[in-house]
């Protein structure tokens, strides 16, 4: 798992593509904020059937196929920023370890919602 990256990490970021996996009950409960949600991310939920990664760690196929579903283009540049996040990190971390496996190496686990916002400046 990739672990959280630091504030000025973030902030080095340009244009960064940010990626929400938290699922839909936590987006609407603000988990991990403020805010609840980060101005332009998008919502690709990591768990599989709302399972637990501990229960069934999603693959990269799972989250491939997750990230067509909801439209989402990855960057052609494989060295694009882009930000993953839950509630705190955990699943935000697997997110970037699968992109970070699929060629992206600037993917960086941004933690939760307001660990980003205080980063970008958005707090």
């Amino acid at each position: 798992m990739v672990d959280k990256a630091t504030v000025e990490v973030l902030k080095a970021l340009k244009d960064p593509l940010v990626i929400d996996v938290r699922d839909p009950n936590e987006v609407a409960e603000g988990k991990g904020g403020p805010p609840a949600v980060i101005p332009g991310s998008i919502n690709v939920p990591l768990n599989v059937d709302g399972q637990k990664q501990s229960d069934h760690p999603t693959t990269p196929e799972e989250f491939q196929a997750k990230l067509a579903a909801a439209k989402v283009t990855l960057p052609e540049a494989k060295d694009a920023a882009i930000i993953t996040h839950c509630g705190s990190g955990g699943r935000g971390g697997r997110a970037a370890e699968i992109l970070r496996g699929l060629g992206y190496s600037n993917a960086q686990n941004g933690g939760g919602p307001s660990h980003i916002a205080a980063a970008l400046g958005l707090a």
